[in-house]
């Protein structure tokens, strides 16, 4: 009875393989018209396929052979796997050239955003420097007089918008403003729309324009009227987002926004722009392309602006108010661990500024909080993407909190196995936006191109020599 179970089963096994085999061919011929998709897809199509075939000629060889012939060969296809899995790491050459052609794509957006928008934005230019000062830093191929002359544009485009007082034709129509005559109000028009960077400079283009008794009745109520509010658009650099990218970007680098001019410069604007309960307010794409509310913006504003600060300090024990500030308010504010950018840019405030248990919490949930595929989603519970990816190596290759050499190895080949052919990485608008219109997603889809590229190119450069073997 034994014996007769043992052949059926025999039978069964060998019918099963025949099919098995036959539909492989027939699916190796299927799949090569068919077009695949997914670019992680297309890459272990070929490996899947073969170590499938393997198992089944294992199966075939087995019952003929017996028993130990099947051992030996489960072995084999093991070791076989293996082999072909270590083979498939990538390394830190093919992590340089991955992120050089990222380069042409990179500079090729953010010049036409330069020279089509006329604007930094917080997801372009600053991006666009940051990650060529990364690769010229990490010793690729980067052309120093286009770099120079990006810095340069940059810089003049945040001083420009690093405004005390600035007299605008709507200002007059102001409450403040109403008990200015006429005649005053016709003085003035030499000054509508100058841009002045301090109170001092507006008083000594404005006292030349009134007769004394003018400037003892009127010139309190003209400076208060000319003054420019908080993080209005032309007295906060481009946006504290986009002033903290471009110091960060270029700290410890020949850039002209290192040297003190610039920078001296560029931190007593966000000194004079940080709000009374210590924090920084966010850009308007940071607040509004994100699906998260305007507390969590806020929160990551401030901690970017926070590390920005931190790096330029005078070495001492004691932090400047400005930072102090900051973690004040920092401290005060709900966790959102579920949100994995809130998570890995906590994890390096908390790096720069926490403690040592506070720094191991966070880094341990930041790895938690990685998906099957190597990579992270940008919230709980949506798929991996490169934007949110090369953000969190970013930030682990820089904390050093244990050895994420694994880790590195993951996102590497989640990374290079879903760079398009220009060079770029996807990141899809709707797993992050807070908008389900179509037409809106689309543009958006634009701008998360470019940045998940951006902080892809960053982030893969982080890891070189932190891989391992």
């Amino acid at each position: 009875m034994f014996r007769g179970l043992c052949l059926h089963r025999y039978r069964r096994l060998r019918c099963f393989s025949s099919r098995v085999s036959s539909r492989l061919i027939k699916c190796k011929v299927t799949s090569a018209k068919c077009k695949v998709k997914n670019v992680e897809q297309a890459n272990f199509l070929p490996f899947r396929f073969c170590t499938l075939h393997f198992a089944v000629c294992t199966l075939h060889f087995a019952l003929n052979c017996g028993f130990a012939a099947l051992t030996l060969c489960y072995f084999g296809w093991m070791n076989a796997v293996v082999q072909a899995d270590d083979a498939a790491q990538p390394s830190d050459a093919a992590v340089r050239e991955a992120v050089s052609r990222s380069l042409p794509f990179l500079e090729k957006g953010g010049v036409e955003w330069m020279n089509d928008r006329g604007c930094m934005s917080c997801h372009h230019v600053p991006f666009l420097l940051w990650s060529h000062r990364a690769a010229q830093a990490h010793g690729l191929t980067v052309d120093d007089k286009k770099l120079s002359e990006w810095d340069e544009w940059s810089r003049k485009d945040s001083l420009s918008h690093h405004n005390s007082h600035r007299l605008q034709n709507y200002d007059l129509g102001k409450v403040e403003a109403a008990k200015l005559p006429d005649a005053v109000r016709e003085k003035l028009k030499p000054l509508i729309e100058q841009p002045f960077k301090t109170e001092a400079e507006f008083a000594a283009k404005l006292t030349p324009l009134l007769t004394e008794d003018e400037l003892k009745s009127y010139q309190a109520i003209i400076t208060k009227t000319a003054e420019r509010v908080q993080n209005a658009l032309d007295r906060n650099g481009g946006g504290m987002d986009v002033v903290a990218q471009l110091l960060l970007g270029s700290h410890g680098t020949s850039s002209i926004l290192a040297q003190p001019d610039f920078r001296d410069s560029t931190i007593a604007l966000m000194h004079r722009n940080q709000l009374a309960d210590g924090s920084w307010p966010p850009g308007n794409q940071l607040a509004t392309l994100r699906r998260w509310s305007l507390p969590t913006a806020n929160q990551a504003t401030t901690m970017w602006a926070t590390l920005a600060l931190a790096v330029f300090e005078v070495p001492g024990p004691k932090r400047s108010d400005a930072i102090e500030k900051a973690i004040a308010y920092q401290r005060q504010q709900p966790p959102q661990p579920d949100n994995r950018e809130w998570l890995a840019t906590r994890l390096l405030f908390e790096k720069q500024i926490g403690s040592a248990d506070e720094v191991a919490k966070l880094h341990q949930q930041l790895l938690d909080a990685r998906s099957s595929d190597g990579g992270w989603g940008w919230e709980k519970g949506v798929p991996s993407d490169s934007m949110t990816t090369g953000l969190a190596i970013y930030v682990l290759a820089k904390v050093r909190a244990g050895d994420d050499s694994a880790v590195f190895r993951d996102a590497r080949k989640f990374l290079l196995t879903s760079q398009q052919p220009d060079g770029s990485w996807l990141t899809p608008a709707k797993n992050i936006s807070n908008s389900k219109d179509p037409e809106r997603l689309k543009v958006r889809d634009e701008i998360y191109h470019y940045w998940g590229t951006a902080w892809t190119a960053i982030g893969l450069l982080e890891t070189l020599g932190k891989s391992g073997p």
